[in-house]
């Protein structure tokens, strides 16, 4: 009874459940002057909204009657809260 060798250990080939790594992807040349572009212009679009948000305070508090602007108020953060979730929950359905 002999036994044969095997060359190669059985824990060293593709179906010992390794997982095997594929090349990374090539990244384009300029590729981090865009990330830094896209995080100005976030940058931009988070000032502007900020400037809306109390904005809108000033138009309610100028448009609307003094006793009925604690109500506008309510109905303007319900509706900034809805959109918040709102974007918070598809962003997280896309990860």
């Amino acid at each position: 009874m002999s036994e044969t060798t095997d060359p190669v250990p059985e824990s060293a080939g593709p179906q010992s459940g390794q997982i095997q790594k594929a090349p990374a992807p090539k990244k384009r040349p300029g590729a981090e002057w865009f990330s830094a572009l896209y995080a100005i212009i976030l940058l931009f679009v988070f000032i502007a909204a900020f400037q809306l948000y109390f904005s809108m305070q000033d138009i309610i508090r100028t448009w609307i009657s003094d006793q009925f602007v604690p109500v506008f108020n309510a109905v303007y953060y319900i509706v900034i809260i809805v959109i918040g979730i709102w974007l918070i929950r598809d962003y997280i359905r896309r990860q």
